[in-house]
């Protein structure tokens, strides 16, 4: 047969096969939000997929795992609800708006990462050692830097704000990237920033700045940064996420598990392009608690959210469970890990 007589043939064999039977094999897309890492693991369990796909074996059959970074929880809301995102990285507040702002049917699928656990990292707002502000009324008339207005080290920074008398008008706040914060405090451009782990070294080995307040001391244990997904595509697709929770809780314990932390610490900075001694915190004690088997603090999130709405961060108490939960992926994940097998 001629060229053209071939495509004509596949062409019309192509147009008789069903458009859902021909979608149904292909894998489902799954963007995930991150703003910062290795505190959100996504970007560096991609490269560890390139590295070791037996870790990930469902990766490109059942599904298509694309991280996708955001400068912070709130922008998530929006693509989340123009479903330019499927797998949103909340903070407390963002999850909140997201429900009784944007309207969005959202649920609480799984965990990212959680703060004030005792033996682990806790967020930290840092000031100049020697300059004006010595507590936290100084921060009046300041400027105070943060990543987005409404993420996780925002919405902690402003309620400790409001326990001590301050209004989101009293302070000038920049949004900066966490990476940039230091030399913007270095450089007299603010009186604070929120500091990551991977960014402390520098900071303490200078002697210039100290602890101003953490995170823990504004909310206790809390659950800092969580996945959710609209409901809707839960409902259309939950073969194939279960697939993918599966694989990421099996991605999660790899680089928990202590034997992998040499190459873990490889693949931190791959990704980060961060120095080993920058980085030599991570996944240890002086790290963010990670929870292996992805288990979020529902109770948690609820007491933050009724905290912040008495504080007056958010606007409006919502009642997170049952509605806004939905842990059976995540469980079932658990049960082929530890019950019988992947």
């Amino acid at each position: 047969m001629k060229p053209r007589l071939i495509f004509a043939a596949l062409a019309v064999l192509l147009a008789t096969i069903p458009t859902g039977a021909r979608a149904a094999d292909a894998p489902v897309t799954i963007r995930v939000g991150w703003a910062q890492t290795p505190g959100h693991l996504a970007p560096l369990v991609a490269e560890l997929q390139k590295r070791h796909p037996e870790v990930m074996p469902n990766q490109g059959k059942t599904y298509d795992f694309q991280p996708i970074r955001y400068a912070g929880s709130t922008p998530q809301i929006q693509a989340l609800a123009i479903k330019d995102l499927e797998v949103a990285a909340f903070s407390d507040s963002a999850f909140a708006l997201a429900i009784t702002n944007a309207h969005l049917d959202v649920k609480i699928v799984a965990d990212v990462l959680q703060t004030g656990k005792p033996g682990y990292w806790s967020g930290q707002y840092v000031v100049l050692k020697d300059g004006p502000v010595k507590s936290v009324e100084d921060l009046k008339g300041k400027r105070v830097a943060t990543n987005a207005i409404g993420s996780e080290a925002d919405s902690t920074m402003r309620a400790m704000f409001r326990k001590h008398g301050i209004k989101d008008a009293d302070v000038t706040t920049v949004e900066a990237n966490f990476a940039n914060q230091p030399a913007m405090i270095e450089g007299g451009k603010v009186d604070m920033i929120q500091l990551l782990p991977q960014f402390a070294r520098p900071l303490e080995q200078s002697g210039k700045y100290r602890i101003l307040f953490t995170a823990d001391q504004v909310h206790g244990v809390s659950d800092g940064v969580f996945w959710c997904m609209r409901g809707d595509f839960i409902a259309a697709h939950k073969p194939a996420l279960t697939d993918f929770y599966t694989d990421y809780m099996r991605a999660m314990r790899w680089f928990l598990d202590p034997k992998n932390r040499p190459e873990a610490i490889d693949i931190a900075v791959a990704v980060t392009h961060k120095t080993k001694e920058d980085l030599d915190y991570a996944f240890t004690g002086k790290d963010f608690y990670r929870p292996p088997d992805l288990m979020p603090l529902v109770d948690a999130i609820q007491k933050e959210i009724g905290e912040d709405v008495e504080l007056g961060v958010l606007p409006k108490k919502i009642e997170v469970s049952p509605h806004y939960v939905d842990l059976s992926m995540i469980k079932e994940a658990k049960q082929r890990l530890d019950g019988h097998g992947s």
